[in-house]
């Protein structure tokens, strides 16, 4: 009697085993790069936003105010990928001091894959953060743009 040829049904469970725990491992590290990308495409627009918030101020002598072709506004828009991970950013601007400041800040999209990351934040010092407590500054729960993850105290 001559024997058929293929594969066992345990052959294919322990091989849907191995794939099983496979993608266990795979699966949230995948999701982490993941975060971590879309985190730098904000981090890079919110650079470029405040370089080109330093050039209007060289321009008018004050900081724009937002996003937008009226007075007082930086034309520029929001790449796609950033939007749809981010809200759009708010300026926090004071022209009335001496010198002016601003900070910017920009939150991700409740859900998203950046949801659990924190508050984008840029200033006119180049301090650059992530806000996880919401105070509007930088703290002990806060961590730089340049740390993978924060440990909250």
């Amino acid at each position: 009697m001559r024997r058929a040829s293929g594969f066992t049904l345990i052959e294919l469970m322990v091989t849907m085993a191995i794939v099983g725990i496979l993608v266990a491992v795979a699966f949230p590290s995948y999701q982490k790069q993941m975060a971590k990308a879309a985190r730098s495409t904000g981090q890079q627009f919110m650079s470029d936003l405040a370089q080109r918030e330093e050039q209007y101020f060289l321009d008018a002598r004050q900081y724009a105010t937002g996003l937008g072709v009226a007075a007082g506004q930086i034309n520029m828009s929001i790449p796609t990928q950033v939007s749809s991970k981010y809200q759009a950013p708010v300026f926090i601007v004071n022209n009335a001091v001496s010198p002016p400041t601003f900070t910017i800040t920009m939150a991700p999209i409740a859900g998203g894959t950046v949801s659990a990351d924190g508050t984008l934040v840029i200033n006119n010092i180049a301090q650059r953060w992530r806000e996880v407590d919401n105070n509007g500054v930088y703290g002990n729960n806060d961590c730089l743009w340049e740390q993978d993850s924060c440990n909250p105290s």
